[in-house]
C-alpha cells in the first residue's frame, strides 16, 4: 500500500517554521526516559523516549546514502539530551572552524531530529496550538539544522561557510553550502524499510512519501526500536557518545564483556559510562589501543 499526500522536495523552500524555541524549552521541562512500548502512547515527554527507534533510523539513512550524515559530537560542543549531532561532511567542517576561530564552545539544544521524534512533536501539537511540521517536512529532518544558543554572536563566525540564519526562527541555522543534501525523503524511506523489514505481512511503499499509512505505521512502533536492527548485517561501531547509544548490538557487546569477567551490572543495551570503563579494561587486557570504541579489532578479539 502506498501513501500519496505530497512528494518530498530536494529544496528548503517548502519548510515549516517550526516555533524551535518553545519545543525547545518543552523538552527541557519534560522527564528524559526510554520507554518501553509503542511510539504513539509514549508521553509528551522529552523526545529522548524515542532513542532507541531514532538510532535505528539514523543508521539507516546512512545505509540508503553513505556517509550522508556524521556525528560532530567530537567536535567542541555541549549537546541538548535530546539532540542528535550529525550534519553532512561538509557542514561539520565548517562548524569546526567556526568553533576554532571564536575559540568558545558551541551549545547546540537541538540537530537532526528523526522522523520518531517528530511524530511525538506532531502528536503533542494536538493539544498545543505552536504550529509542529509533520513528519518529514521539517527542516529538522532535511539533516541541514541546528538550534543553537548565542545565535547572533556565532553568525560572523559562521558567515561565508554555508551556515545561514533562519528568519523568525531566533535559534535556527541551516545548511546551505557544498555539499548540502536535504534527506527529508530519506528520513521517511529508512522508517518504511525498517517496518517493512520487520513487518513483511503488512508491507508498505518505501518510497519516501509520507501520508496516512506511513503515520499509522510509526505510531504503532516500538519506541526502543524494532527487534531486526540495520546494524545485524552491517555492524555499527560503538562508543560512549550523546545521546548514549542504545540498543540490541550494545546488549550483546554487554553480555560478552560480563560472560569475560568485565564489571558489567546490568545487560541493558545502553552504552554508559560502566560499559566505556569495561571495554577499555578488556581493550588494555589485550594489547589494543583503550580508546573504548568497539571497531573491527576490539569486536574480533571479543567475539
Amino acid at each position: 500500500m502506498s501513501d500519496s499526500i505530497s512528494n518530498t522536495s530536494d529544496q528548503l523552500d517548502d519548510l515549516v517554521v517550526e516555533p524551535c524555541l518553545e519545543i525547545h524549552e518543552f523538552e527541557e521541562s519534560a522527564p528524559r526516559a526510554s520507554f518501553n512500548g509503542l511510539v504513539k502512547d509514549a508521553p509528551t515527554a522529552n523526545t529522548s523516549v524515542v532513542n532507541g527507534l531514532s538510532q535505528q533510523l539514523i543508521y539507516q539513512i546512512n545505509l540508503i546514502v553513505p556517509n550522508a550524515l556524521v556525528s560532530f559530537d567530537d567536535l567542541d560542543v555541549e549537546l541538548g539530551d535530546a539532540a542528535y549531532p550529525f550534519v553532512p561532511p561538509a557542514a561539520k567542517q565548517a562548524l569546526q572552524e567556526a568553533i576554532q576561530r571564536r575559540g568558545v564552545t558551541l551549545k547546540v539544544n537541538s540537530a537532526y531530529r528523526t522522523l520518531a521524534q517528530q511524530m511525538l512533536l506532531f502528536n503533542w501539537r494536538a493539544s498545543n496550538s505552536n504550529p509542529v511540521a509533520a513528519p518529514g517536512t521539517s527542516n529538522h529532518q532535511s539533516g541541514l539544522a541546528l538550534d543553537i544558543e548565542d545565535r547572533a554572536g556565532w553568525l560572523p563566525f559562521l558567515q561565508g561557510s554555508g551556515w545561514q540564519p533562519l528568519p523568525n526562527d531566533k535559534p535556527h541555522i541551516d545548511y546551505r553550502g557544498a555539499g548540502a543534501k536535504d534527506l527529508r525523503k530519506e528520513t521517511i524511506q529508512a522508517f518504511q524499510q525498517l517496518w517493512n523489514k520487520n513487518h513483511p505481512s503488512e508491507y508498505i511503499k518505501d518510497d519516501g512519501l509520507w501520508g496516512p499509512k506511513t503515520e499509522s505505521c510509526l505510531n504503532r512502533s516500538p519506541a526502543m526500536g524494532f527487534d531486526i536492527a540495520p546494524w545485524d548485517d552491517k555492524p555499527r561501531i560503538l562508543r560512549l557518545s550523546k545521546p548514549l547509544m542504545e540498543g540490541s548490538d550494545v546488549r550483546k557487546l554487554q553480555e560478552k564483556l560480563k560472560a569475560k569477567g568485565l564489571a558489567i551490572s546490568v545487560a541493558d543495551g545502553v552504552f554508559g559510562s560502566g560499559t566505556d570503563k569495561a571495554v577499555k579494561e578488556f581493550q588494555q587486557n589485550k594489547g589494543l589501543v583503550a580508546d573504548g570504541i568497539v571497531g573491527s579489532k576490539t569486536s574480533e578479539q571479543i567475539a
